[in-house]
């Protein structure tokens, strides 16, 4: 049973449990049109070419955005930590400076585009709607240098793991290749909301 990320050979895993990436960068594009008015020049932060994740959420994203014909997206760039998506983010607005919006696919690029337009002035003016939701990012979300975070349920990956793995272990029937774990776009309007706390301070074992 594999979670999260899956392997090459398919036929390897009795189930695979993880995000939908490619509706998760579809969401994306949705909360970015919507900071944007349906209208600007957007750049992408990727992390790994070749990644199933990396590669699923660019393609959802590209997909969706086309729905916006005054959205165009002007700059595509890869890093794969927090200091080359500052570098990216810099070389992004210096070859576009009129650029209004930045998608990063994932923790590091939403980071690292978040601490650049905090440095320039920008935080705000440019929209961010990145993946993930580490306290860096939940912080950047509060302070309005990130617009959006596409969230995870990490929680909810790891029980239906355990509940398929025990359900192999009893040579029971299970029904589903492929489950999606679920995901929810998470805003300063809504971050307060009891169950989006859960989603992003998920409470530890016992407590």
């Amino acid at each position: 049973v594999t979670i999260d990320s899956g392997v090459t050979d398919k036929d390897a895993s009795l189930c695979y449990i993880a995000t939908d990436n490619v509706e998760g960068g579809r969401r994306a594009a949705d909360a970015l049109a919507k900071e944007l008015g349906e209208k600007g020049k957007v750049g992408v932060l990727l992390f790994q070419k070749g990644s199933a994740s990396n590669d699923e959420r660019e393609k959802g994203f590209l997909e969706n955005i086309k729905k916006y014909p005054n959205i165009k997206v002007v700059s595509t760039l890869e890093g794969s930590d927090a200091q080359k998506a500052n570098d990216n983010t810099t070389n992004m607005l210096t070859s576009n400076p009129d650029i209004n919006g930045i998608f990063a696919a994932n923790e590091p690029n939403g980071i690292g585009a978040a601490a650049v337009l905090k440095q320039k002035g920008l935080a705000g003016k440019v929209k961010i709607v990145a993946y993930d939701s580490s306290p860096e990012e939940l912080k950047a979300l509060e302070e309005g240098s990130i617009q959006a975070l596409v969230v995870q349920d990490p929680f909810q990956m790891g029980y239906l793991g355990v509940k398929t793995v025990l359900k192999a272990i009893r040579k029971e029937t299970i029904d589903k290749k492929v489950i999606d774990s679920g995901m929810t776009v998470v805003t300063k309007a809504n971050l307060k909301d009891p169950k989006v706390q859960k989603l992003v301070n998920p409470p530890l074992p016992g407590k």
